[in-house]
């Protein structure tokens, strides 16, 4: 019954249930029964018993049924002192065939106990793995655009102002007239924009340095080497592919403007944002889609 009950289990993937039937059946009437029948020579099916019902059981169950189980133990312990079962007094063949028997059993009972422990340290382990995983991304980047955020491009740009002699560009940019996008397609095409927007700095920046949601419809981008015309290409790439995006979706050019700035040593960031900034607002006004150096 047990094999069958546990085949079933294996092959429906539903191993609850069946576990705590098995269970069940081991603990309240095969290990009690095995206990009257050979006496405390076999004390240790008990023991089984217990602990698979603390490794098995659901927890809102397990306390009721250990003390179920912890009774039931105890009258049967009464009913062998009272009424010994004529299988304790066995020959000699009869105790190597008990002993081997019960080595079996317990080898198998522990086995699977230690197995199944194992298994789900393993996967609470994977979980949490996954969850500390899930956290750490969620504090660095963007939901929308998955972009790193503002806090950590600020923490990555600060341990980079902090080498000597490191010097890098960045290029602050803003989509145009974005609330004009959202008024006239809707919201929901308003961030598609910038998830587009957020896919294309992505691709660009890979294995150049950093690509950031700045704050709305802003974007910061931050180059490892300090190369103009790489920056300048990088902007024109990202430029050229929102206008194909828009043009293959709504039939229009939405366009970006930017301002970059280059640190230098010693210069602080609030003024190389700031700098980079006033860069992105000429450029606003001196007619979008353009780069102010």
């Amino acid at each position: 019954m047990i094999l069958i009950i546990g085949c079933a289990g294996w092959i429906t993937q539903k191993v609850q249930l069946p576990a705590v039937v098995i269970i069940l059946i081991l603990s309240w009437f095969e290990f009690p029964y095995l206990y009257y029948c050979y006496g405390n020579t076999a004390i240790v099916y008990l023991i089984l018993g217990i602990v698979g019902l603390a490794v098995f059981f659901p927890r809102s169950m397990v306390i009721a049924s250990y003390a179920f189980t912890l009774l039931e133990y105890l009258v049967i312990m009464m009913i062998s002192f009272e009424r010994p079962s004529r299988w304790s007094n066995m020959d000699e063949i009869g105790i190597i065939g008990t002993t081997l028997g019960s080595f079996i059993i317990v080898a198998l009972s522990v086995f699977t106990m230690i197995f199944v422990l194992l298994k789900r340290y393993e996967e609470q382990r994977k979980q949490l793995l996954t969850l500390s995983e899930n956290l750490e991304f969620a504090a660095n980047h963007d939901p929308l655009t998955r972009l790193y955020n503002r806090r950590y491009l600020v923490k990555q740009v600060d341990g980079w102002m902090r080498i000597p002699g490191r010097n890098f560009w960045i290029i602050l940019m803003d989509v145009d007239d974005f609330k004009v996008v959202n008024d006239t397609y809707g919201h929901g095409y308003g961030d598609d924009v910038l998830r587009e927007a957020g896919r294309l700095m992505l691709e660009e920046m890979l294995g150049k340095g950093i690509a950031s949601r700045f704050g709305g419809e802003e974007f910061m981008l931050v180059f490892e080497e300090d190369n103009r015309e790489q920056v300048l290409q990088a902007f024109q790439n990202i430029q050229e592919g929102l206008r194909k995006y828009s043009q293959a979706t709504k039939q229009t050019d939405i366009t970006i403007s930017g301002g970059m700035e280059r640190y230098e040593a010693d210069k602080q960031m609030d003024l190389l944002f700031t700098s980079a900034d006033r860069k992105l607002y000429t450029a606003k006004n001196n007619g979008k889609n353009r780069i102010v150096e």
